[in-house]
């Protein structure tokens, strides 16, 4: 069954016989509530929404502060959300190329933070980002925090209702990535470890519901409150798929994301060897590196070593946009052959304009791919079973085709609106919970014989505090 976004959880009621905090809800994939969380009845007009992020961004010259595409585009679908919201996330002192996505807001809608470019770095800021957090925090009603925050440690504490919004599983990336060494290796398992470990006092502070990509990760936090999600960053009226009816000659497939250890791309080049040793295909790699890694390094000297380079073009990082869309329009097969991994939004993206995918049965992928109905799932570290997948859906058209056609259904069903939607709904339940009590005015006991002798005393009297 497709995750659906607005799967929901909330724990049993304790009774006065059983007063031992329930069990955390585990998710199942073929066994979770298929009804969408109600919507709050009473949600407040002016719930002062505050979003903390570690993505960085900067202001150009005409006054506007840009980020990354993927995450800004969720920002400014939450801004329109929750008008007059604020932002804490680090700035940076000047543009980069990766940013792209302009956010609405004006300089006093945003708190700095000093750039936070890896988490060993981070940490030197700890006490300057810990006190900035505070300050902002203590300036809205309600907190919704991206939680790959290098820092987790100052988001302990904050005394506010928030959406703790978990993306990946930090300690499995360090587990199966080639890029920590030596000691470095040992303070990023540390790091990693802390991470989570901090993340799970997080998810069991009081006022606090989850969002995780996919079920391993709710599961593995012990969550309780909140709902499992599928990213996207593409709205409804974006998706215009191809549907095509045959194969390109020779067949082409691609490869989408950032080239990390974590991404898995050395399987699928030895998955391409095999299938090209038997027929002609074409391989197209698109991406490029967010941080300093030997992954592009190890590619590139794969690529060289490779009997088949010529049919292997390594495109570099596309433009969200007309470049990227066009690119999953002209090839037939979308791969994500990662060892770790949330819900990667490449995999709505491909299939919203009719590329059929196959994808590594880690991490959340389960919840946004179905296998055998909108995609097809492989084992991780596997390049025969990739090569297998790759070579079913190009020898088996009536497959293909079914694949395409659910594949769209499913990318319209997991549309930036609906994710967005999904985020706020959990924003608005913590403000129907925990900001409304505390603006209702509280009742005033008027012992009987004292009543006021007008009306509008008593109004004053049950409005005072």
């Amino acid at each position: 069954m497709i995750a659906e976004i607005g799967t929901s959880f909330s724990p049993p009621e304790t009774t006065k016989t059983n007063r031992r905090a329930p069990a955390p809800r585990r998710w199942r994939a073929n066994n979770r509530p298929t009804t969408a969380r109600r919507r709050p009845l009473e949600r407040p007009r002016k719930l002062r929404l505050g979003i903390i992020s570690a993505v960085n961004g900067a202001w150009d010259a005409d006054g506007r502060f840009y980020v990354r595409a993927g995450e800004g585009r969720l920002i400014n679908a939450l801004l329109a959300r929750f008008p007059g919201a604020r932002l804490c996330l680090p700035v940076c002192s000047a543009m980069e190329p990766s940013f792209r996505q302009a956010l609405d807001v004006e300089r006093s809608d945003i708190e700095p933070l000093p750039p936070l470019r890896s988490t060993i770095k981070a940490q030197k800021q700890l006490l300057r980002v810990r006190r900035a957090v505070g300050q902002f925090a203590k300036t809205v009603d309600v907190l919704y925090i991206k939680a790959d925050f290098p820092i987790p440690r100052v988001l302990k504490g904050l005394n506010k209702p928030k959406l703790l919004h978990v993306v990946g599983d930090t300690r499995e990336v360090v587990r199966v990535s080639s890029d920590y060494r030596g000691i470095w290796r040992f303070l990023a398992r540390v790091a990693a470890f802390d991470i989570e470990r901090t993340l799970k006092k997080l998810v069991a502070e009081p006022a606090t519901h989850a969002a995780t990509h996919g079920g391993e990760l709710w599961d593995k936090l012990g969550c309780d409150k909140g709902r499992v999600v599928v990213s996207s960053t593409m709205y409804e009226h974006e998706m215009q798929p191809v549907r095509r009816r045959g194969l390109g000659d020779p067949p082409r497939i691609m490869f989408v994301g950032y080239l990390r250890p974590e991404k898995g791309v050395p399987y699928l080049l030895e998955a391409f060897h095999q299938i090209r040793s038997r027929r002609p295909i074409k391989l197209t790699l698109v991406g490029g590196l967010d941080r300093a890694s030997r992954a592009e390094q190890e590619i590139r000297q794969l690529i060289e070593a490779s009997p088949y380079r010529d049919d292997i073009e390594l495109a570099g990082t596309l433009a969200f946009g007309k470049p990227l869309f066009d690119a999953y329009r002209e090839h037939d097969l979308c791969v994500q052959p990662s060892l770790s991994e949330g819900t990667p939004r490449t995999l709505i993206e491909a299939r919203a304009f009719g590329c059929p995918v196959v994808a590594t049965r880690v991490g959340g992928i389960p919840a946004s791919v179905r296998h055998g109905h909108d995609g097809l799932l492989v084992e991780p570290c596997d390049s025969q079973d990739l090569a297998a997948a790759i070579e079913r859906i190009l020898d088996d058209e009536p497959l293909r085709r079914r694949l395409i056609d659910e594949g769209i259904r499913t990318a319209k069903a997991h549309s930036l609106d609906r994710f967005a939607d999904a985020l706020a709904d959990e924003l608005h339940m913590l403000g129907e919970e925990h900001v409304l009590p505390a603006r209702r005015p509280r009742a005033v006991h008027v012992p009987v014989g004292l009543e006021p002798a007008h009306e509008g005393i008593g109004l004053a009297l049950a409005a005072s505090p």
